[in-house]
């Protein structure tokens, strides 16, 4: 079931590579997941010396300087390398980390994520009850981190991911929108030597027309183009088993 949804998902993400070239990506997707769950565990073992050594920060300035905005931060980000990891370096620097999470499938597993962000240092809402937590994270300067790569369903609004409209969360806009916290776009992904790497790029946006939701629209049509390509960069790091374009847009359904 899963390796014909990751299939379908790069055959729709890369159309000209053979069907040998994305069976190769999705092997490749399925070891590193594999990887990244042991990581997981592995976790709350780790102290700030121990993820030194495997994590490097060559644009910690570029974060360091959205905090100094004294706005909070709104760091984006996708299920690609090791977002957890990622997230316990950032707050093991000292920095004030909040997580916006959905549910899980299994609430064993939630909770359990729950627990070793928790003994990590990360604080975490769900998105059903975050507005009032991210705001008070925010006035506080903290940094509230939100994944913008899942199907959002109905409630999404809908942008081109690899060509194809994707509902996509709204949340990250609106919140921009809100207070003019800088949003900084985060990655941790695998680099030669086999360790991670964290990427940081303020986003600036461009062509923003007042209106709330063209905005709201336009904001995450641009953090999304910056997720597909760092997908493209890490193709065998993204996570293809999700249902990425499952729901579809209003216009295509009246169509069909």
């Amino acid at each position: 079931m899963r390796r014909n949804v990751a299939l379908k998902n790069l055959n729709r993400a890369f159309p000209a590579n053979s069907t040998v070239e994305n069976e190769i990506i999705f092997k490749k997707c399925w070891r590193h997941f594999l990887r990244v769950g042991a990581e997981l565990a592995r976790l709350p073992d780790l102290d700030s010396g121990s993820l030194d050594k495997n994590i490097s920060f060559p644009d910690m300035n570029v974060l360091e300087k959205a905090i100094k905005q004294d706005m909070g931060v709104i760091a984006v980000s996708a299920h690609i390398g090791n977002w957890e990891w990622m997230g316990s370096s950032i707050s093991s620097l000292g920095h004030d980390v909040t997580y916006v999470v959905t549910s899980q499938s299994n609430p064993l597993v939630e909770n359990w994520m729950n627990e070793i962000r928790q003994v990590t240092g990360i604080n975490t809402v769900h998105k059903r009850s975050a507005a009032k937590v991210i705001l008070k994270a925010l006035k506080k300067k903290g940094i509230v981190a939100m994944l913008c790569d899942q199907n959002a369903g109905k409630s999404g609004t809908f942008t081109p991911f690899f060509g194809t409209l994707a509902s996509t969360p709204r949340g990250p806009a609106v919140f921009h929108l809100k207070t003019r916290a800088p949003v900084v776009f985060v990655s941790a992904t695998i680099n030669r030597d086999d360790k991670y790497t964290v990427t940081c790029e303020e986003l600036q946006f461009q062509g923003l027309t007042g209106d709330l939701e063209t905005d709201e629209n336009l904001i995450m049509a641009q953090i999304t183009s910056r997720i597909e390509n760092e997908v493209r960069k890490f193709p065998e790091q993204w996570l293809w088993l999700h249902r990425r374009w499952k729901t579809r847009p209003p216009s295509e359904i009246e169509a069909a």
